[in-house]
Formats: C-alpha cells, sequence, structure tokens
C-alpha cells in the first residue's frame, strides 16, 4: 500500500499490526489493510488528506472498547490514542473542562475532582474509554438516570472534516466565514429540506428515555445543530479532536440500596416509586446474572429473588427503604453491616465471564436494547425465551431506571451452526425492541451491529436524510463506511456477515500470538493498553517518520 508522505506518527501494513487491530470489543473481527497512529492533529489532517485523494477508508479508533463494530474495518484503522492527548483543563468557576479526544473519561475526573466537580455520564467502561469515543457514541451510563448522556454535557466539539479541514461546532450558531465546507454542503444541501420533513423524520422511532441509534436530524436543529449532530455520528461524519463538557459538584453523600423483587412485573413500579427521591442509579440484575454470581455473593441475594435493582441515591436512603413498602420482598441499606459494598454486585459477573473456558464465549450481539420502562419485564422475558429457542444462555443486567437493559449470549463457539442462530437471536430481538417502542441501542451506538435495521427502527424517510447528511459531510465516504449507514443492499438483511466475525468457521485467521493477546484483552477488559506493544513488530516493518509539511 502507498504510504502517506509526511506523517510523522507510525504507519504499518505488517500482518502482525494488522491483525492487532482487527478486533475490538464485540463480536467482529476485520483485519485492516494498514494501521496508522497519528502523532497530532496536523498528522490526522494529513491522513485524512490522502485518504481523500486515494479512496481508501479510515476507520478511526479510540480505546477500542466500542461493542458494535465501529472501530474495525477495512482500509486503514486509525488509532487516534496518540494524536489528541491535550490535557484537561478545568475551569472550577465556570463549572467547565476541556480536553483533548484522546484523554479517557477517568483522566479528565480525575483533574475535575481536585476542583470538587465531575462529568457525571459514567460508563463502566471508563477507566479507558476517550472523551471522543464518548462523544462519538453519545455514551451514558449508570446514572443517565438523572444526568443524561454524553450529548446533555457536551458544550462544544473540535473535529476533523473528511476534507481535511478542522472545525469547532458550540452551542452558538456558526459565523458563515468560519464555517468548514462540509458544514457548508450540509447547510445549503440538505438542512432546508430536514427542516421541511422535521414533523414526518420524528414520527417514526424509539419512545425511549435514551437512545444513540441514528443520526441526531431534527431534534436539535437549533443554533448547536452542528454540534448535536456529530455526537453520536460514531466517527462517520468527521473525527472527533477535542471536547469542551459542562461539570456538577460531587455529591455530598451517596446511599446505596439493594432492592430484592419477586418479579420482573415489579421492576417498573419500584422504580416508578423511587422517581420523587431522583435517584441517581437503578441498575437491574436479572436471575440470568444472580445465577452467575450468586456464589460470590453469598447472603446478600435470596435465592428465589427474580431480579434485584440497585439504587443510588445522592441523600439518605431510608425513605427510599419505605416508598418500596408492598413492591419490594425486601430492601437493604449500604449502612448495614451485612450489605457489604453492594455495588461490588454490579461488577462481579465480568470476572466470571473471563473465566469461561475456551470454547465458551460471552458475545455481545442482542447488548443494548432499551424500550420504555413500564415494558422492560416483557422485553426482558422475551429476551430471556429467544435467547434460549436460539440455543444461547444469557446474562440479562443494564440501568432499570432508563429501561435499558445489556444481554450477553453465552454460546460454545465450536458449534457449526453458531453464527447461524446468533443471526437469528438478533433478529428476532431486534423486532421485539422495535414492536415495543424501543431502540436497539440505548448507549453504544449502531456501529457495524445494528446499521442494517435502521430502516426498521426509523422508516425508509429518516435512513434517507441520513444518506443525504452522509454524502454532505463525506463526499468520498472515506470516514468509517458500512457503520451508522448499511449499504442499501445490505439493510433489513442481518449484520453479522460470517467471514466478519470472531467466531464460525469462516472467521479471518490471526497469528496465534496476537490471537492470544486480543483474548487476553477480552478476558481483563484491558482495553487500554497500546496495541502495538502487544506483539513484536517485524524488524522490517518500524514505524515511517517523515517531516510533517507546515
Amino acid at each position: 500500500m502507498y504510504v502517506p508522505p509526511r506523517l510523522r506518527g507510525a504507519f504499518r501494513t505488517d500482518e502482525t499490526a494488522r491483525a492487532l487491530y482487527a478486533e475490538g470489543a464485540g463480536i467482529f473481527r476485520i483485519v485492516p489493510a494498514a494501521v496508522a497512529v497519528p502523532a497530532d492533529l496536523e498528522d490526522v489532517r494529513c491522513l485524512v488528506r490522502w485518504a481523500a485523494e486515494t479512496g481508501t477508508p479510515v476507520v478511526p479508533r479510540g480505546a477500542g472498547s466500542g461493542m458494535a463494530g465501529g472501530n474495525v474495518g477495512p482500509g486503514v484503522v486509525v488509532d487516534l490514542t496518540r494524536a489528541f492527548r491535550e490535557p484537561p483543563t478545568i475551569d472550577p468557576v465556570a463549572r467547565r473542562a476541556r480536553a483533548g479526544a484522546s484523554v479517557t473519561y477517568r483522566e479528565l475526573n480525575a483533574a475535575a475532582a481536585g476542583y470538587g466537580l465531575r462529568l457525571p455520564p459514567d460508563p463502566s467502561s471508563g477507566a479507558f474509554c476517550t472523551i471522543g469515543g464518548m462523544v462519538s457514541t453519545n455514551a451514558a451510563g449508570a446514572r443517565s438516570l438523572k444526568y443524561g448522556a454524553i450529548r446533555d454535557w457536551v458544550d462544544a466539539v473540535e473535529f476533523v472534516t473528511a476534507d481535511a479541514e478542522p472545525g469547532r461546532a458550540g452551542e452558538a450558531a456558526p459565523a458563515a466565514d468560519s464555517l468548514t465546507a462540509a458544514e457548508r454542503r450540509f447547510f445549503s444541501d440538505v438542512a432546508p429540506d430536514i427542516r421541511r420533513h422535521r414533523a414526518q423524520l420524528e414520527a417514526r422511532g424509539p419512545s425511549t428515555l435514551k437512545n444513540s441509534s441514528g443520526y441526531d436530524l431534527s431534534r436539535h436543529a437549533d443554533e448547536a445543530w452542528i454540534r448535536n449532530l456529530l455526537i453520536g455520528s460514531e466517527g462517520t461524519l468527521a473525527i472527533v479532536s477535542a471536547v469542551e463538557v459542562r461539570l456538577a459538584p460531587l455529591p455530598e453523600e451517596l446511599s446505596t440500596l439493594l432492592v430484592t423483587l419477586r418479579s420482573l412485573g415489579d421492576v417498573a413500579p419500584a422504580v416508578d416509586a423511587l422517581g420523587p427521591l431522583a435517584p441517581s442509579a437503578v441498575e437491574l440484575l436479572d436471575r440470568t446474572y444472580l445465577d452467575r454470581v450468586r456464589a460470590a455473593a453469598g447472603s446478600r441475594l435470596p435465592s428465589d429473588a427474580e431480579a434485584v435493582l440497585l439504587v443510588e441515591l445522592e441523600g439518605e436512603g431510608r425513605v427510599a427503604a419505605d416508598r418500596l413498602h408492598g413492591i419490594a420482598e425486601c430492601t437493604l441499606l449500604a449502612a448495614d453491616p451485612s450489605a457489604g459494598t453492594l455495588w461490588e454486585l454490579r461488577h462481579l459477573a465480568s470476572p466470571i465471564l473471563a473465566a469461561l473456558p475456551d470454547h465458551m464465549r460471552s458475545l455481545q450481539v442482542v447488548e443494548d436494547g432499551c424500550v420504555p420502562r413500564a415494558r422492560l419485564g416483557e422485553y426482558i422475558a422475551q429476551l430471556r425465551d429467544i435467547a434460549t429457542r436460539c440455543g444461547f444462555e444469557v446474562v440479562i443486567f443494564g440501568h432499570a431506571g432508563d429501561g435499558h437493559v445489556h444481554a450477553n449470549l453465552l454460546a460454545d463457539v465450536t458449534r457449526a451452526d453458531v453464527v447461524e442462530r446468533l443471526r437469528q437471536c438478533l433478529d428476532a430481538v431486534t423486532a421485539v425492541q422495535v414492536g415495543l417502542a424501543g431502540t436497539m441501542a440505548g448507549e453504544h451506538g449502531d456501529g457495524r451491529l445494528r446499521a442494517p435495521y435502521l430502516d426498521v427502527l426509523y422508516g425508509p424517510l429518516f435512513v434517507e436524510y441520513c444518506r443525504r447528511v452522509k454524502a454532505a459531510w463525506d463526499p468520498g465516504q472515506i470516514l468509517n463506511p458500512g457503520v451508522k449507514i448499511a449499504p442499501a443492499d445490505a439493510l433489513g438483511a442481518g449484520s453479522l456477515p460470517p467471514d466478519a466475525l470472531k467466531v464460525g468457521s469462516r472467521a479471518p485467521a490471526l497469528p496465534a500470538e496476537v490471537a492470544a493477546a486480543l483474548r487476553r484483552v477480552e478476558r481483563e477488559a484491558s482495553w487500554g493498553a497500546f496495541r502495538l506493544d502487544l506483539a513484536p513488530a517485524p524488524a522490517a516493518s518500524a514505524p515511517r517518520r517523515t517531516p510533517v509539511e507546515p
């Protein structure tokens, strides 16, 4: 492959480097043509300019912890973890922070904590996920019930377009003379028609408290339209380079309540009863989850529990326990000596699932569904039933306050029909999610996994406008093609191509050393590790370094 000129960072085409970036979290495995690790903003612009000139797809990537396949693909995978390392700067008076897109959520919050502040959306991957990755997927987390997703906290986004132009989008409408070419194309070619058809575009879609599927076409069609369009766009419209966010004070007091429920039908009434107390988090651990962690959790989990809720309140928790009288089987406050650290329960499954035998894998295929809260019990029951009919054990947990649950399918990957059964499960669960007025993607984005179902969720008009937005921002279709918007011939056709997965007889082969290293990353959740450090590079493939043209 022709190497981009004037690139100071690494550019590798050897088998080892390409294999190391063939996977992220999730089920996909796609070996790229090359790997680039740009050194800074100018390197990214150089790389994008070269990609546009050569028609080479680029796949922007942060830590690689995204589960929907938006961080792998053909073309050049661009590891951005070295490019945008501007350290967090905190304005404690205005309660604002600024950081490069490669800064992790943990790093930003550590800087903010010194001023008694925090960025409230808290994905479970916060130790290693990047701020740019959070913006790209509109990430949320356990505290989204009270604080919303990252969209609600972003003041401004800086970015690089497919034309290699730097841009900035904030709360105010941009001046005409400051627009990038991509923004001008959007405002002239697409925006007027979106405004004209706004009612039709908003007529379809989920009735949920959170959603990261599709572009935010019209709900925020105001002065901050560009900012909101880029949030959740998964690197398909531009590459995020820096982010400015608002911060909130650290809570003075926290209470945690363990709520045991006899029935899934009690989940919604319990959450509704807690609503006036404004809990910051209400996490669900379904029976499928409890069965996995019961031995490690000991007496804290009654043997007949159908589900438990972990409730976090920013204040005294005894009133919450009183409100659940007659709904919950029992409640336990964290202050009670027998409670221990209740939030440890939420994290017990990860090491247990990581220790599955080699022929078994925990697969994220139907892992991000969100439905109206009143229908959460119905959704979980159908999810369990579909998984069983397709021959999978399922582990379910998530954010009950939002009607949002994650589901891991436990699969014997040695079975010849595993891919076909996964596809059947994905099709059936997606139909249930949409049928319940829900969404396929509560907080993880569409990626490659859910893109083919976008028309099922929103209808053909919405998909048409998504394509027009993409064409305006990325005329050469070089930024993450196939992510967010599937090719027209793939719509409704399912999204598990057998030659692009980690499992099945047609999974792309990887060098044994690389495959073992990637499996360790998956088992240990060590997504913060720099991929090129995981396996030795061939001597002949040292990174090419040349001066950057001013």
